[in-house]
């Protein structure tokens, strides 16, 4: 019965290999030419409007910087409450040493959900400003 099983997995490891089409050039490295029909379109330049781009920016980002907003909030938070227990070390934060309390009410991790969504906010509103500094320098030395 091993046998068998052992045979069975081998030949679906292997299957794709046995049934491969040969027929087609892959010395050439040139997808292009192996597959032409296959490839998509390169964008036109005019293809998306302007605020479709900057809106997938914005998502991009947001989406980009949420994790590291969680993050910092959760550290900030977590001094926070240190400095306001008056540096009792029982409440001191992990990357201090601290950190015995592992159990966080519901409260707690909506607090910090929703003051990470509005950093991130921050984040990407701070982006979106940028880039329009950018484009406006760009316009004005391109008149």
């Amino acid at each position: 019965m091993k046998k068998f099983l052992f045979l069975i997995v081998l030949l679906t490891l292997f299957s794709p290999a046995l049934f491969a089409d040969d027929s087609k050039e892959t010395d050439t490295g040139d997808m292009k030419n192996l597959y032409p029909d296959l490839l998509p379109e390169e964008y036109d330049p005019d293809e998306y409007p302007d605020w479709a781009l900057k809106v997938r920016r914005a998502t991009v980002v947001f989406t980009g910087s949420y994790p590291l907003s969680v993050f910092f909030t959760k550290l900030g938070m977590d001094f926070y409450d240190y400095a306001i227990h008056d540096f009792n070390s029982e409440y001191s934060p992990a990357i201090m040493g601290g950190g015995s309390k592992t159990d966080y009410s519901r409260g707690e991790i909506k607090r910090v959900a929703l003051v990470a969504l509005a950093v991130s906010g921050v984040v990407t509103a701070i982006d979106f400003i940028i880039q329009e500094i950018k484009e406006n320098k760009k316009e004005k030395n391109r008149k």
